[in-house]
């Protein structure tokens, strides 16, 4: 818990970059663009290698989680599928990605199951990788997560983690985010502003 408040309260230093012209004086201006998203490459789940540019060309709604997650990233992607009824009922305008955290548990097979679940976004792509290759895209988009141990549990261990969905354009370039408390009206609006 106090994990995420540090998060929460220092989310806006990590999400937005100053470029060479942060202010001026008299009035203050705030420019440049938020330093969120990158490069990577993952493998997805049918364990094909993707990098970021194979998701260009559509905007991207990104949520990063774990498939042994209890209630957290379900309720996020069945935000996410609520959002896609509402403007894209086939999938084919946006591309909705779902990049673990927990690259031990979460190989291409078990994200595969996962993702086709019901109530997630029709399409929904699951990422995965290597520790290293997870901590990099994490990095990019400054993602927080760390894992807990468990004792008396099967699971032997949880993952905390942000709870962010990401918006991106369709070059990659970052456009949005939205918590746990947003609503779907909400991220519907700015992504059908993004569409038009």
């Amino acid at each position: 818990m106090k994990a995420l408040i540090i998060l929460i309260f220092s989310l806006p230093i990590f999400l937005f970059g100053c470029s060479d012209q942060a202010a001026k004086s008299g009035k203050n201006v705030i420019s440049g663009a938020a330093e969120i998203g990158g490069s990577y490459d993952l493998v997805n789940q049918i364990n094909l290698p993707v990098t970021e540019n194979n998701f260009l060309g559509k905007p991207q709604l990104i949520y990063f989680g774990f498939s042994y997650c209890p209630d957290i990233c379900p309720t996020a992607l069945q935000k996410m599928g609520a959002v896609q009824e509402k403007l894209d009922p086939n999938g084919s305008l946006i591309n909705y990605l779902f990049i673990s955290v927990d690259p031990e548990r979460d190989t291409p097979d078990s994200l595969k199951a996962y993702v086709e679940s019901g109530g997630f976004p029709l399409g929904l792509k699951g990422l995965t990788g290597t520790e290293e290759q997870i901590e990099r895209v994490k990095l990019a988009y400054k993602v927080y997560s760390q894992r807990v141990p468990l004792s008396n549990s099967e699971a032997d261990y949880t993952v905390d983690h942000s709870d962010i969905i990401y918006l991106m354009d369709e070059n990659g370039m970052f456009v949005d985010f939205f918590f746990g408390r947003s609503t779907i009206q909400e991220i519907s609006q700015v992504i059908k502003d993004l569409l038009v």
